[in-house]
Order: C-alpha cells, then structure tokens, then sequence
C-alpha cells in the first residue's frame, strides 16, 4: 500500500496543473510565452551557468572540510547530475545520487560522500526555510493574512527540529536501531554500522570549521541572490509587471511548497502558489502560470538537461 501511495502521490501535482491550464486557458498561456522579448533569452544560460558555478564552489568547500579533494570543474558538473535526478523525484531525493559519484571517484566511504550532499543541501534548505517565515510574516503585515501560514511556519519549525534531531547521534541510533535491526540482511549490518558511525564523525568537523561555514553562508547568500534574480529575469522577459522586491519576498515561499512530495519538479503545486500570490498585486492568472512554467524551462529543465548529457555520458555504478 505505502509502495502504490509513493507511486501515486506524484500525480497529484501533475493533475492539478492539468487542472489549472484548463482552467486559465491555453490560449491565453501560450499567448503570455509567445509574448516573450527574445532579445533577453540569451541572458537565461548565463544566470544558469553562474548558480551552477557557485553552487559547484559551495559544494567543494564542503567536501574540502573533509579531505575530499574535488575540482571545481567536477564539483559543479556532479552536482549539475544530481540537480537532473533531484528534478525527476518527488522533494528531489534523487540529489543523493551525488555521493555515489564522490565515493565512485575518491574511494571514500558513502557515510562520508553522502554527509556532503546533506550539509550542502541542509544550507539551502534553513536558508529557504528562515527566509519563508520571515517572508510569511512580511506579507501578512504588508498585504493579507495567507490563509495557510501557519501552515508554513508549523512545518518550518517541525523541518528545523527533525534537520536538528538528525545531528543527534545517539538519539539516531536509538530511533534507527529497531528499523535496522529487522530490514538490513545480517551480511549489510557492518557496513551501515560504518557509514552511520563515519557520517557523524565527520559531522563533528563542521561544527569546528568555522571559516568553512561563514564561506558556506556567503555563498548560500549569494546562490539565492541569483536565483531570485532569475526570476525576476523572467518577469521581465514575460513583461509582467511586478517589482523585484515582491519577487524576492515570494519565492522563498513557492520554493518551499515545490519540496511538497505531491509533485515532481512543483509541477501544479508551484503554479497554484504563484496564481495566489500575483493575484495579490492584480496580476493575470495566465501570466502567472506562463511565469511559472517559464521558471520551470529556465530555471529547473535547462540545468536538468545539462545534467542529463553529463549523466549519459559518465553513469555512476550504484549498486557498487
């Protein structure tokens, strides 16, 4: 049952965007892209291109705390791989994919390869989650009360609490031990005794890194500057009129919804977010969704893509 649910619930994004471009009208979308200045199209891969690399940059100073010795070159091209799986599972777990590919290419153990992939992922994610509650908040003072904030600030603060309970070495292990006791074979039971034990040894390193984590900060700061940019980007290349400052204040929320596990790549999930918001400052409900899927081409498929070819040409062995 809970195989079918996880198999299922995917579809539910999927169908309430089906839902929402009947509703707004075909025509009246496409009209929307069709209206785009091509002459700022070629500003979109060089938006993409500069996340790519800072994320790259980020991720290697990570790995670095480690003694995993990474270029940039390759940090970014593996990342860009595991941004391809991320946009095809629902909540992006495929981004885990990226810790084969470094114990595939250092010979370290995947407790340690995976703690990168979570440590970076984790700055994004309590970036995204501080930035949506001040977001929520601001926009209940300046505009009208969101109906479902308190959704969003309960979630957060449960998300902040599981993400520090995780770091909780000996409470994971209680909580694990039954769960590993009766699924892991006997013959796999040293091995994940191995990478659970690497993974916090080498969490205690970040905590003792402190120059590591204000360069990590900097760059999260930066990483989300860019992709607020981005979608402001395609406001302007939509010609919808709406200010950046109202850009940076809602994206931190339509970020957070897209993590909803109902949906691969926000499809409909971030759509329905985006008609709620710009009806707000009286924006069409076409332009919104036209703003939504342009942000999905751009900003998620164009970076999947690249992925995709890198993936093709260089596949990591998982079952390694």
């Amino acid at each position: 049952m809970r195989k079918k649910l996880s198999f299922l619930l995917p579809f539910l994004g999927l169908s309430l965007f089906v839902y929402i471009v009947g509703r707004t009208g075909l025509d009246n979308i496409t009209g929307i892209i069709r209206d785009a200045d091509a002459r700022l199209l070629p500003l979109a891969p060089v938006l993409v291109v500069a996340i790519i690399l800072v994320r790259g940059i980020r991720w290697r100073i990570l790995m670095r705390v480690v003694d995993i010795d990474y270029s940039l070159w390759r940090s970014a091209k593996v990342w860009t791989i595991g941004f391809f799986a991320a946009s095809v599972t629902p909540a992006k777990a495929g981004d885990t994919l990226r810790a084969f590919y470094v114990r595939e290419d250092t010979g370290r153990t995947f407790g340690e390869a995976f703690l990168t992939v979570f440590i970076d992922r984790l700055w994004d994610l309590m970036f995204v989650l501080a930035l949506g509650v001040v977001s929520v908040l601001v926009f209940s003072r300046f505009y009208m009360e969101i109906p479902s904030g308190w959704i969003v600030l309960t979630a957060s603060l449960g998300i902040a609490v599981c993400v520090y309970l995780a770091t909780r070495r000996a409470l994971m292990r209680r909580l694990l031990k039954p769960m590993f006791d009766a699924l892991v074979p006997k013959k796999y039971k040293e091995t994940f005794s191995l990478n659970f034990n690497t993974f916090y040894d080498s969490l205690a390193l970040y905590r003792r890194d402190r120059g590591a984590m204000v360069a990590a900060f900097l760059l999260t700061v930066l990483v989300w500057a860019l992709v607020f940019l981005l979608a402001y980007y395609i406001t302007v290349l939509f010609g919808i009129d709406v200010d950046l400052k109202y850009v940076v204040l809602i994206m931190p929320i339509v970020t957070l919804v897209e993590l909803i596990p109902i949906s691969v790549s926000g499809l409909g999930t971030r759509d329905a977010t985006v008609i709620y918001f710009f009806s707000v400052v009286g924006i069409s409900s076409a332009a919104a969704v036209g703003f939504s899927i342009g942000y999905l081409f751009i900003g998620t498929y164009l970076t999947a893509l690249a992925g995709f070819l890198m993936w093709l040409r260089h596949p990591v062995k998982l079952g390694a």
